[in-house]
């Protein structure tokens, strides 16, 4: 079990690992500018991560407990349209709290440094929306488009959208703001 100690110096490391890839990439990332951000020596940085990978690693599997990934086995016996909302509203909340999150996904899952482990969570997560959508287009739902191509839809726009909450200093984010963004998209992909 983790202490509360424990928690937070972790959240306050992921935090300055987030804002630091927001500045420099993965790719320029230093443990030793990693702990200066946290605040915290260096030699505290290594008792919790023996290396650079291993922290990214642990927070790539954090922000995807946090994430739509980690209600999938909750959703899936439900309809279609219902388990995309339901993910897009987990997404986009989690994507305007922090929009850092983005940079680092996008940059970690084209890292060397993703282990085997988080690859097979990201295939996993890939893998379940192509099957949702072929379902879809099965149960003549969805249109008869390449399942990537509408993954790519429905996840671009979602980041595009976030960030421009993020940006838009007077935007929040509310319920109406997410079922219309939603809408938006359902009706870009269903038949």
């Amino acid at each position: 079990m983790m202490t509360e100690k424990t928690e937070y110096r972790l959240n306050q490391i992921f935090k300055a690992t987030l804002n630091l890839t927001g500045r420099v990439g993965i790719a320029g990332l230093k443990m030793s500018d990693i702990a200066k951000e946290a605040k915290i020596a260096s030699g505290t940085l290594y008792i919790y991560f023996k290396s650079k990978e291993e922290l990214l690693n642990a927070l790539y599997y954090k922000l995807q407990r946090e994430s739509a990934p980690a209600i999938v086995d909750t959703i899936s016996h439900l309809p279609i349209n219902i388990q995309l909302y339901k993910m897009w509203h987990i997404a986009l909340k989690s994507l305007v709290e922090d929009n850092l999150r983005i940079i680092f996904l996008e940059q970690f899952l084209i890292s060397p440094l993703i282990s085997d482990t988080n690859k097979k969570l990201d295939i996993k997560f890939k893998n379940y929306l192509k099957e949702l959508l072929d379902k879809g287009k099965k149960e003549n739902l969805i249109k008869d488009i390449d399942s990537q191509m509408l993954i790519s839809l429905i996840i671009g726009f979602l980041r595009t959208y976030s960030t421009h909450l993020v940006n838009e200093k007077e935007s929040i984010l509310t319920d109406d703001l997410v079922d219309k963004s939603f809408a938006l998209c359902w009706q870009a992909i269903e038949k």
